[in-house]
Parts: structure tokens; sequence; C-alpha cells
């Protein structure tokens, strides 16, 4: 996330975007889990991610974002596709999502060992 967003959102909007984090890419992640069955896809999917985010590729990661509910059979929530314009909620919204996907993949290998 760059500093700038950092003076642009306030508490509420973050609050929001996290909340909408939650919502729609926890069960996406979990459906994408139960499509896949192989971690190692999933962790692809994670690290590309992280990859495009670290590199400011913000707008290719929320393409991919997008792909992913598509291959997961997923309709595109409309309170994500909103944030198309406004490039600092994407990021946040990014980082949100990333920190979720992280604490899954987390929760699924503690689960499986």
């Amino acid at each position: 996330m760059r500093k700038d967003s950092e003076k642009v959102l306030g508490n509420d909007t973050k609050n929001m975007l996290n909340t909408i984090s939650g919502a729609y890419s926890i069960p996406l992640i979990n459906k994408l889990f139960s499509m896949t069955k192989n971690m190692s896809d999933i962790e692809d999917f994670y690290s590309a991610l992280i990859v495009l985010r670290k590199t400011g590729n913000t707008f290719v990661a929320m393409k991919m974002i997008r792909g992913l509910f598509g291959f997961a059979g997923v309709e595109y929530p409309y309170l994500i596709s909103a944030l198309d314009k406004e490039i600092e909620m994407q990021e946040f919204f990014l980082s949100e999502l990333l920190d979720d996907f992280h604490e899954i993949i987390d929760e699924r290998k503690l689960g499986s060992e």
C-alpha cells in the first residue's frame, strides 16, 4: 500500500474495504480451495497477487481477482467493481484481500498437519 493512501483514506473507508474484503474474498478463496484441492495452486494465485501488488500493478491484480471470481463460477461483486476508478481504494482492498488470503492459507496448512 502506498503511503499516499494513508492520508487519503479515512478509518471509515478502511473499515468498509476490510468488511468488503472479508465478505467476498473469504468465500471466494474457500471456493477456490474446494475446487483445486491443491495447496500449491492456491499459493501460486497468492504469490502472483503479491508480486503484482509489490510492482505497483494494482490494475492487473484487480483483473486477476475478477478472473478468479469467474473461474470459481461466482459473480463479480458490485461492491468490488465499484472500486474500478479509485486506485487508493483498490490498493487498500488488495492489501486486505491478501491478508485474508494469507490467513486462510495458514489455517489450511495448520489443519492439514
